[in-house]
């Protein structure tokens, strides 16, 4: 129901923005950013605790500490909660937002969001938006990320389509040096004041622009991915833009932004942030959320490395409190896939969602027109959603694109270790194929 509801303008705003919730959390995030560092650390400790309290109620949490201090609860890694998710789960009278981590690893986790985590949420984004003098609510909007308005192999124009007067969603999907011309068009007839993109579309459209050309944008806010440096800067040239790079997760438990580059900083007020030192010039990212969730996980272990100057104790802590910044995000590479022609296939995280029979799904685009899902089963792959596996496919990738499904018993693994949703350089040696194949995979080429 949410899904439908978001594409409504008036339904959207009272989901994001409903009035109570969200000038509540408006008001908290300007009244944190006045605090002093002292006011601030004590505010958190409270909110911890009250979260450590509500923590030891669940069943995911069995013979807890009794003590706040989060140094004697374990470290929880997402493993730890696959299949168990609603044993993190909190009760609420009203009715939660199923949502899912999307899988970056091909291993989804299913999520359960409140109301008010919901509006603290938009109420982030505004917030920093805000910072940079435009508030989203009232501002036009372009939004270049995952979303398939269109089939793929349909290459006529629009490529984009309008949700009110103020909302404007483009394909990434569709853009290429052929149709360039067809976006710059509707970019600067729309005149939007931010936008909303992935970074790996914003490097393919500040790519495809020139320099002079009539599309300029007061505020691009850049998340899920990893911003490269040299697209920050060409977006800064090609569209006038001041550039939010935004790091977060679909768990609502870790926050930091960077604004044109100028170093990252932890958003105090939005969870607990410890850095765990992982060698030099890297800590571990593990968080708790301060705020009311779906779900509560205590000392989440994000699977991310923080760049940091020195593993001083002492600087470790001024930036987990956000008052010092730190260097940018290790283990987010951008998942992108390019096609002949320029065409950037992205979101590939929305090809394992909803996917029955899965417990992981991997890409790999191994030629020029194949591409290869390495499907881990969570029982026989006869059980495997084929035909959902196929359709989110085909949300992403043109007809001539074939899908190749191979069936392995385990993760296929890169060179480095890691297990990610695309794959570039898999190990074969870790190729473990599954002793029950499909007869062909191309049958599900179609």
């Amino acid at each position: 129901m949410f899904e439908k509801l978001k594409h409504i303008p008036l339904a959207n705003a009272m989901l994001r923005r409903p009035p109570g919730f969200y000038r509540a959390a408006r008001r908290l995030l300007a009244n944190a950013a006045d605090m002093t560092p002292a006011t601030l650390d004590a505010w958190r400790r409270q909110k911890l605790s009250l979260i450590l309290e509500n923590a030891r109620k669940l069943p995911g949490y069995a013979g807890a500490p009794r003590t706040d201090d989060l140094s004697a609860w374990p470290v929880l890694a997402k493993g730890a909660i696959l299949g168990r998710e609603g044993d993190f789960a909190t009760s609420s009278f009203l009715p939660s937002v199923p949502a899912a981590t999307g899988g970056t690893t091909g291993q989804p986790m299913k999520l359960a969001r409140t109301w008010r985590s919901v509006a603290f949420e938009q109420a982030v984004i505004d917030h920093l938006c805000a910072n940079c003098g435009i508030e989203p609510a009232k501002a036009r909007i372009a939004i270049l990320r995952g979303d398939s308005i269109k089939p793929a192999s349909d290459m006529t124009p629009p490529y984009w389509i309008d949700e009110g007067l103020k909302r404007r969603i483009f394909s990434a999907h569709h853009l290429s040096r052929e149709n360039i011309a067809h976006y710059r068009a509707a970019l600067t007839e729309f005149a939007p004041e931010i936008l909303f993109c992935y970074p790996s579309s914003l490097a393919t459209l500040v790519n495809l622009l020139d320099e002079d050309c009539s599309v300029k944008i007061p505020l691009v806010f850049a998340s899920s991915e990893m911003l490269p440096l040299a697209t920050l800067q060409r977006a800064r040239k090609v569209l006038s833009a001041d550039v939010i790079d935004f790091y977060g997760h679909a768990e609502r438990i870790a926050c930091a932004w960077s604004l044109n580059g100028e170093g990252y900083r932890f958003l105090p007020a939005y969870g607990y942030m410890e850095l765990l030192p992982a060698g030099e010039g890297l800590a571990r990212i593990v968080a708790t959320s301060l705020n009311p969730q779906g779900q509560i996980f205590v000392r989440y272990d994000t699977g991310d490395l923080a760049r940091v100057p020195s593993q001083d104790p002492c600087i470790l802590e001024e930036i987990a409190r956000g008052i010092r910044t730190f260097e940018g995000i290790e283990g987010r590479d951008s998942e992108f896939v390019d096609l002949p022609g320029g065409r950037r296939i992205i979101g590939l995280n929305h090809i394992p969602r909803g996917v029955s029979g899965a417990a992981s799904i991997q890409v790999h685009h191994n030629a020029a027109e194949e591409v290869t899902l390495y499907v881990t089963p969570s029982a026989s792959p006869a059980n495997l959603g084929v035909d959902q596996l196929i359709a989110n496919f085909r949300q992403k990738f043109p007809a001539h694109i074939k899908a190749r499904i191979v069936f392995v018993e385990r993760p296929v693994r890169e060179r480095n270790g890691k297990a990610p949703l695309l794959l570039r350089t898999p190990d074969a040696a870790s190729i473990a194929l599954s002793p029950k194949q499909p007869l062909s995979h191309l049958e599900y080429a179609a």
